[in-house]
């Protein structure tokens, strides 16, 4: 289900929700209506969430390989305690 909302804050919480199920890649983020994941990315660790990243290679609905953004959110303090946890 994707989120249909430009909210930040929105945009953040989705983003938490579908990474406690497991990682997502940047392309599989935008599919779900995140237009630019990284900037979201950021901005939850900068909250303090433990959020790292890793590459791999993916093919775009036009058949085009490229190296993309993995993020994994690691359990912390900060991920265990917050608001968004519902």
């Amino acid at each position: 289900m994707a989120i249909n909302t430009t909210s930040t804050y929105e945009q953040q919480k989705y983003i938490l929700q579908r990474l406690y199920v497991r990682p997502h890649s940047t392309n599989e983020l935008r599919e779900l209506g995140i237009y630019f994941p990284p900037a979201r990315i950021k901005e939850l660790r900068d909250k303090g969430f433990d959020i790292k990243t890793f590459y791999r290679k993916e093919t775009d609905s036009s058949g085009l390989a490229h190296r993309v953004g993995v993020y994994v959110l690691h359990q912390n303090e900060v991920s265990q305690n917050h608001q968004y946890n519902d």
